[in-house]
């Protein structure tokens, strides 16, 4: 098996701003996948960073809108120009990555930083879904609203009522039971 070994290094990002380790409170994994150059990076290193456990939903759809899935959204596989394909490619793994829940979104934050892009694209696609099409990457739209920009509250659960027990219920319970 041969390993491919990927050399980062600080290049300055579209912002012209270069990726440092806790830019903005973020990890270096998500700072450098949010400041991947799509046109001239290697893609085959932005999808190991994709891959990593731990990053966001709000972080993966951003990386995915990054990427521009607008211009191949309605190309079939086989139209896609040669020299795009590897990107295509790529935004299809996000895709269904996306899609399947590997991506969790934080609760802290939610889907703040890319609702206003997530919701242009849903947007988009419930257009399609009027004029009778769809474009090669549909999300699932009730999922995708219903996670809350808000950070979390927490849950006060009524504590379970015992029965009351009786000789021979304490008898044959198991002790680990007794709490």
């Amino acid at each position: 098996m041969i390993r491919i070994r990927y050399q980062t290094e600080n290049k300055p990002s579209e912002s012209g701003r270069s990726i440092e380790a806790h830019e903005d409170g973020l990890d270096p994994i998500r700072v450098e996948a949010l400041a991947f150059d799509w046109d001239g990076g290697d893609l085959r290193h932005l999808g190991c960073l994709m891959a990593k456990l731990g990053l966001d939903l709000a972080t993966a759809i951003r990386v995915f809108l990054n990427g521009q899935p607008e211009r191949f959204n309605y190309l079939d596989c086989y139209e896609v120009p040669l020299e795009h394909t590897a990107r295509v490619a790529l935004l299809d793994c996000l895709h269904k990555k996306i899609s399947c829940g590997f991506y969790l979104p934080d609760p802290n934050i939610g889907l703040g930083p890319v609702r206003e892009e997530a919701g242009y694209w849903l947007a988009r696609q419930s257009e399609d879904r009027k004029q009778g099409q769809q474009g090669r990457w549909v999300f699932d739209e009730t999922r995708l609203e219903t996670i809350s920009d808000v950070a979390p509250r927490p849950i006060l659960i009524a504590p379970k009522a015992r029965p009351k027990s009786s000789l021979l219920r304490t008898l044959f319970e198991p002790i680990w039971l007794h709490s």
